[in-house]
């Protein structure tokens, strides 16, 4: 296996792409694609075909399976080559960092450029960590598809994350800009600054200003980031709360629960500090907020996962 997805990726052909691709709409009917299928679908000679396979499966972007038959399965790493591409196809991205910024147990970032020059985060979600997975909408319309249980919770992950920022950016919140998705991944502007857990001294007053208007922005809009903490937040000119893929809609089962630890969360941090978090306030903002849920199990429902 190669240690670089970056680099991996140039040196894939053509063939290699199309091959990987045909595993993708395999998975639709199989678990581990049969090997003469593949050969058959991908329309080049079978040795050929062939030879993209054992590349592939070289660089960890398939996994084989023998028994009862011979067949192929793409890894997380395989969805990630699939996702650049398709990101790079369509211009959305087109330089990537060679090694990522930041990886976590739910996700994996790299920098990267737009055609305009603008710097962007490209993350590739690696848990299925949103709320969601557990509605029905979301299960019926995976049901036939159990064996990919997996891939469709990152892929839905990515679709919660890209909805709420979309929503609380456009609301006036301080967010990364939401720029696009594909399958797992999701791209947005880049967030030039450190955590905030990291900082001993600043103006902490003008970081919690900052941190209650984009609460106050999202729970108008009915939504509660779910994890929120010192280290969801990035301080530079401005502060900005990230990581969203784990929202909860208010009148969502426990949603009480996941706003109060937010707040207790930040408010605790702040109090070191001598600055207050209106909690009461914001409480009261989710009160009379709207439902998001609903219409976001709509976005669910148009999203073709294959």
């Amino acid at each position: 296996m190669i240690k670089s997805l970056v680099r991996a990726y140039h040196e894939l052909s053509k063939r290699d792409l199309r091959v990987l691709r045909v595993i993708e709409v395999g998975h639709r009917r199989y678990e581990f694609v049969p090997e003469e299928l593949i050969t058959k679908w991908a329309r080049y000679r079978r040795e050929e075909v062939l030879d993209s396979i054992r590349r592939l499966h070289y660089y960890g972007f398939l996994r084989r399976n023998l028994a009862p038959y011979k067949g192929w399965k793409i890894t997380a790493l395989g969805y990630d080559v699939l996702a650049l591409h398709t990101l790079r196809v369509q211009r959305k991205v087109v330089k990537i960092s060679p090694t990522p910024i930041g990886i976590g147990k739910e996700s994996v970032v790299y920098a990267g450029e737009t055609p305009s020059g603008y710097k962007v985060a490209i993350k590739f979600h690696r848990g299925g960590v949103s709320a969601f997975r557990y509605e029905e909408p979301f299960r019926s319309k995976v049901a036939r598809y159990k064996h990919l249980a997996e891939v469709f919770e990152t892929r839905l992950s990515a679709l919660a994350e890209f909805f709420a920022l979309q929503r609380v950016f456009e609301g006036g919140g301080l967010v990364p800009e939401p720029l696009t998705y594909n399958r797992h991944v999701v791209v947005m502007g880049y967030v030039e600054g450190v955590e905030l857990y990291r900082l001993s001294q600043g103006d902490f007053k003008k970081i919690a200003d900052d941190v209650i208007l984009t609460l106050g922005v999202a729970l108008r809009l009915g939504i509660v980031h779910g994890d929120l903490s010192p280290y969801n937040i990035i301080v530079g000119n401005r502060s900005y709360v990230i990581d969203w893929p784990q929202w909860v809609p208010l009148g969502y089962n426990n949603y009480e629960l996941h706003l109060q630890r937010d707040l207790n969360n930040i408010a605790k941090f702040f109090k070191r500090y001598q600055v207050e978090i209106p909690v009461d306030e914001l409480l009261k903002t989710a009160r009379e907020a709207e439902d998001s849920g609903g219409k976001f199990l709509l976005e669910i429902n148009k999203t073709t996962f294959l």
